[in-house]
């Protein structure tokens, strides 16, 4: 039985639709459960998940749908149904008697227009991202838009108003960001210092921004630009006007650039710009592999990276290393599951001499055919579009990625598997403990399965990071302070070294 509640004119927030409705998928143990805007995408969506219904096709983009499927066979599903849309208005109703947005409800956007804020924060439909952006920027205010599905022509143009006020525009899909010491989106609890970050990614921001803090030095500012930043028909806007933002002030005296290749002709212009200023720069462009020169040092990892812009502040440091034997897995597969996009893409540049397979490859010949089945030796991203339609982002729900770790342990060719765990703000309150139930129980399928993980996060981070690596090590996982000394254990596994 398939049915569609319709709640009319009633927007909510994509992220805490996902969450209510994960809350309910989990009370009944009903996988087939999802809460959605009806707008043309999402109800696209829901019809490719096999949720949609001719009531629900018939909703206005500012209608609510929740959509529930039962199995063949289910006695009351009619009721159930019913009890799971209740239990959905419920957390809704209770969502909303939390929330405090410190604004007044009549007319509240307007009004914090016309504030002293200095940035909106957006996480909408990409459909209303050009209206409400301009309305921001018109009004002087910096924006970040955490939503994707937004148009290249509307990036461009947003980007472009930006600059000539003045402004930033961050985004879209722009995941992570640090400003005035206030983490936004998935981020992590740093301290201050004199480092400024510009990043086009959320977990290779949020993996940079903890090993600076792990080595003792701080940030002044996270800028993210969103992932199409350095693509030529962008031409790097955010990331030129974040280079500007950094020349002139005064806390900042190394700056760090963390992107996956960009366009050979962006490259080329931030390098130019860079060797122009008078603050020291640390490069990584991930897979580029070039020479130092004069103020820029270039860096071939995210660790190298956070590293060397600190080592420019305070000469002598490096990161903790975890001195564990590592033992072949002789014809056996490693298969890695991602929530960090970047720390995924990284994993397959340091091994890029070895065969592996993936859903994002860096050589096109070692792409999965299906994403949601592993294939020899493979690192998958977890948080591609294939796995977020209709859940929220692993890092913050790991129901898929749980039963993909119990998946993979049924296949008794499988040997180990690499995870990563990311702390930090709206990132799940207790990470390590979803993944320890899914690794227990793996293990009970495949005694001699290994695991290898790695925690992105500080010691401030709210989730406990000592807590959390306990949780991990109870499961007989090694645990590395960083992604680059993960990928290394993993070639030793696979005895590439």
């Amino acid at each position: 039985m398939l049915k569609n509640f319709i709640l009319k004119d009633n927007y909510n927030d994509s992220v805490v639709l996902m969450n209510a409705a994960n809350i309910v998928r989990n009370k009944f143990s009903n996988k087939n459960v999802s809460a959605v805007m009806a707008t043309p995408q999402n109800m696209e969506l829901l019809s490719g998940l096999g949720l949609m219904t001719d009531e629900g096709r018939e909703a206005g983009s500012a209608d609510l749908i929740f959509a529930v499927k039962m199995e063949d066979g289910d006695e009351g599903a009619a009721e159930s149904a019913e009890k799971m849309f209740e239990t959905f208005q419920k957390v809704m109703t209770e969502k909303s008697v939390k929330k405090d947005t410190g604004v007044e409800e009549a007319g509240g956007y307007e009004k914090a227009l016309t504030g002293d804020d200095a940035l909106v924060l957006m996480s909408i439909p990409g459909t209303y991202v050009a209206r409400e952006a301009e309305r921001a920027l018109s009004s002087g205010k910096n924006v970040m838009v955490f939503s994707d599905n937004v148009s290249l022509e509307v990036e461009i143009k947003l980007k472009n108003m930006a600059k000539d006020k003045g402004l930033l525009f961050m985004g879209p899909d722009c995941g992570t960001c640090i400003l005035n010491g206030k983490g936004l989106g998935f981020a992590n609890v740093v301290r201050k210092g004199s480092i400024g970050i510009i990043g086009a990614s959320g977990s290779g921001l949020q993996e940079v921004t903890c090993s600076i803090h792990t080595l003792g030095c701080g940030i002044t500012q996270a800028i993210g630009t969103g992932g199409r930043d350095m693509k030529s028909a962008v031409g790097g806007i955010t990331s030129l006007s974040a280079m500007d933002y950094f020349e002139n002030d005064k806390d900042t005296e190394v700056v760090l650039i963390v992107a996956k290749p960009p366009d050979a002709d962006v490259a080329d212009e931030i390098i130019e710009k860079a060797k122009k200023s008078k603050k020291k720069y640390v490069i990584n462009f991930l897979t580029m592999e070039l020479n130092d020169f004069g103020n820029i040092q270039f860096a071939a990892n995210l660790e190298e990276a956070a590293v060397k812009a600190c080592r420019l502040i305070k000469p002598f440091v490096d990161v903790p290393k975890v001195d564990v034997e590592i033992k072949p897995i002789k014809g056996k597969y490693l298969r890695g599951l991602y929530g960090g996009g970047t720390l995924c893409y990284e994993a397959l540049y340091l091994m890029k001499d070895l065969e592996i397979f993936s859903n994002t490859p860096i050589n096109k010949l070692r792409a999965l055919r299906d994403p949601f089945k592993s294939f020899r030796n493979c690192m998958v991203d977890m948080g591609e579009d294939e796995f977020t339609r209709g859940y929220p982002h692993p890092m913050m729900d790991f129901t898929l990625r749980k039963a993909r770790i119990v998946e993979e342990a049924r296949d008794t060719d499988v040997g180990a598997l690499m995870l990563d765990c990311t702390l930090g703000y709206g990132c799940h309150p207790d990470p390590a403990a979803e993944l320890a139930e899914a690794m227990m129980e793996a293990k009970k399928l495949n005694p001699e399965l290994i695991f290898i993980t790695t925690i992105t996060g500080t010691a401030d981070d709210y989730q406990d990071y000592a807590a959390q690596k306990k949780k991990l090590e109870s499961t007989g996982a090694v645990v590395y302070p960083t992604n680059r000394q993960a990928i290394m254990a993993c070639r030793k596994l696979l005895s590439a070294e």
